[in-house]
């Protein structure tokens, strides 16, 4: 008798390449007023995220692999938003769209993602880019998701049950939920998602 030791091969979650792809808008997820720190000094900034689906490449089970980035709300000039929306549509913010722009009116929108390498090998959006009318060829295949804190605190607790693990314990450190009677554990009960 003996006790054999093999090398372990594991497949390997499919990833997004390097390199600019074709991608749709499909889910815009509010964060809430997340904890900033930067080398000590602490603030508080409303975020969001974006995910993009990209067609062109899928997972095990033929749906097509996702990205996302984090986003202050922010249309400052300088916010990584402002300058993402304006390569995104081609056109400079309008003074109208400055005091006020909806984010979830992305929801469904195309656009070229150039993908790099970022941490751990992993990929990373460095630019959102307009995309010709003409090459926008494939329709979106995950369905347009949004997610509100606002709606989550009025008890409206579905769509938050349909986040990713991850994504929860982000939201579930906004500030938004520091003055209210809504605890960690209790909103936990109500998270049956799978990892």
């Amino acid at each position: 008798m003996s006790l054999i030791a093999k090398e372990n091969i594991q497949s390997e979650y499919p990833q997004v390449p390097t390199g600019v792809h074709k991608a749709r808008c499909v889910k815009i997820i509010d964060l809430g007023t997340q904890k900033q720190d930067y080398q000590g000094d602490i603030s508080w900034k409303k975020q969001f995220m974006i995910i993009w689906e990209i067609p062109e490449y899928t997972n095990n089970e033929n749906e097509p692999l996702t990205l996302s980035k984090f986003y202050n709300l922010s249309l400052h000039e300088k916010s990584n938003l402002a300058k993402d929306l304006q390569s995104w549509r081609g056109k400079a913010i309008s003074s109208s769209e400055k005091r006020g722009f909806d984010i979830t009116s992305l929801l469904g929108d195309a656009c070229q993602l150039n993908v790099i390498e970022g941490k751990n090998g992993r990929p990373k959006i460095s630019n959102v880019m307009k995309i010709k009318d003409t090459d926008v060829s494939s329709e979106q295949i995950i369905p347009s998701f949004f997610f509100s804190i606002a709606e989550y605190q009025k008890g409206n607790k579905e769509k938050f049950n349909q986040l990713s693990e991850g994504i929860r314990n982000i939201i579930l450190k906004a500030k938004e939920f520091d003055d209210t009677d809504h605890g960690t554990s209790d909103m936990n009960h109500d998270t049956n998602v799978p990892f």
